[in-house]
Order: C-alpha cells, then structure tokens, then sequence
C-alpha cells in the first residue's frame, strides 16, 4: 500500500520566487546577487552566514528557508529529516573562481571562504546546521533534472522509515541560469 505525502514545493527562477505554484515575491531586472540579496531582506531571514556563502548555496539557503520555517519540524527528530538534491553543474561557478585565484601568480592568494564552497555537501550542510537537520543527506549530480528519481530516493528513504520529512529537489547556479525547485515531502 502507498503511503499518501504532503507536498509543499517552493520555485526559484527568472526574479521569481512561488511556494505552491503561487508567486511570493518578484524583482525584474536584477542581476543575481541583487535578486537574492532582495529576497533575503524582504523575508528577513536574519542568518549572518547567509553573506558569506556562495551564489549557489544562497539560492538554496533561500529556497529552503521558505519551505522549512513555515513547517512544523518540532514534532519530528532531527534524525528523522533528510535532505536529497541534485543538480548538473555541481559547483562549478564557484570552482571557476576558486581555480581563478590560483591561477593568478601576480595575485596568489586562495581563500579558504572560497574553497570550502567547491563542494555541494556544504551547501546542504548549511541548511542543515541552521535548521538543526540531522538526518540522511545526499546530493547528486546529473546531466538532467530528473524529479522522479530524486522522488523515488525520497519515498524510499520515508517508506523505510529512515526519514519523516524529506528536503529534495533541484539547485543549479551557472554565470548565466540559475533555478532552484524544492519540495517538502511528509
């Protein structure tokens, strides 16, 4: 017998923001880092970490925010929340830069604040440490988003009881594209 889930789902795109299909809030003509800087004000995260993460982790720091601080993670273990995502380019925007800084003899001076950010773990590892997640993580990479099989790892690990909530969906931030779709599932 399948086990019914709560769906809630927030979209991240084009200055948009929607939590269940419905716009929440928008901001045309930004670039990026002023988008998400807007949207981090306008819904007072108040997370100082928030300026010194990268641009992909602040879309999913955003993203995640909207889903978890409206759910009720109270009555559940922090065991019992997991978190699956994925996405195509892993962190390559912020390896660039990372890469850039070594590269450059005249100015060698690689920054640690950059490099812990080359990989996606840390990226869920900041949702988890702000929401006191504890449970299953794991990020994939694929050329594709594919939210069946980011669904059905999901379902897995609530069917198995390994997790009552689970976090999943797609991130992806490029000099030129970013999008960001999560769902809460219960």
């Amino acid at each position: 017998m399948k086990t019914t889930r709560t769906y809630r789902s927030c979209e991240i795109k084009s200055e948009s923001i929607y939590i269940d299909g419905q716009l929440i809030y928008e901001q045309a003509d930004l670039s990026f880092a002023k988008f998400i800087k807007g949207a981090y004000k306008h819904f007072q995260l108040n997370y100082p970490k928030f300026h010194k993460m990268d641009r992909l982790c602040k879309l999913a720091f955003v993203c995640a925010h909207l889903l978890l601080e409206q759910s009720p993670l109270n009555d559940v273990e922090p065991e019992e929340i997991a978190i699956v995502m994925a996405n195509a380019n892993s962190t390559l925007h912020t390896d660039q830069k990372h890469a850039d800084s070594i590269n450059d003899r005249s100015n060698y001076f690689p920054s640690p604040a950059v490099f812990v950010y080359t990989l996606p773990n840390i990226m869920v590892g900041e949702i988890c440490i702000k929401y006191n997640i504890k449970g299953e993580s794991v990020f994939f990479v694929s050329n594709e988003y594919d939210p069946n099989m980011l669904l059905n790892y999901s379902n897995a690990l609530l069917d198995s009881n390994k997790a009552k909530i689970c976090l999943t969906g797609w991130v992806e931030y490029t000099a030129d594209h970013y999008y960001a779709q999560l769902h809460l599932i219960k």
